[in-house]
């Protein structure tokens, strides 16, 4: 087994090493870096969301934002959610 880096491939040693489940050794640089490039959100992986899941997504997010905003006001629960 390989103690070098999956994602920059230079050997991994120290407090600076991380293990990534199902793929192996990695610094924790270079692992945060991948995750912040990946665009994933609690394991779901946005970038690989077609035009109209993304959109649906995004619609839902901003309901959500608005529901909670709403309630942050002080507004009775007896409403219909505001989509926007």
């Amino acid at each position: 087994m390989s103690l070098n880096c999956v994602f920059c491939n230079k050997l991994v040693f120290g407090t600076t090493g991380v293990t990534v489940p199902n793929q192996g050794p990695a610094h924790q640089y270079c692992y945060q870096a991948h995750v912040a490039l990946k665009r994933t959100f609690h394991s779901l992986d946005i970038s690989a969301l077609n035009e109209s899941e993304f959109n649906d997504l995004k619609d839902l997010v901003l309901a959500e934002a608005n529901e909670r905003e709403r309630k942050r006001r002080g507004a009775s629960d007896a409403g219909d959610i505001e989509l926007f």
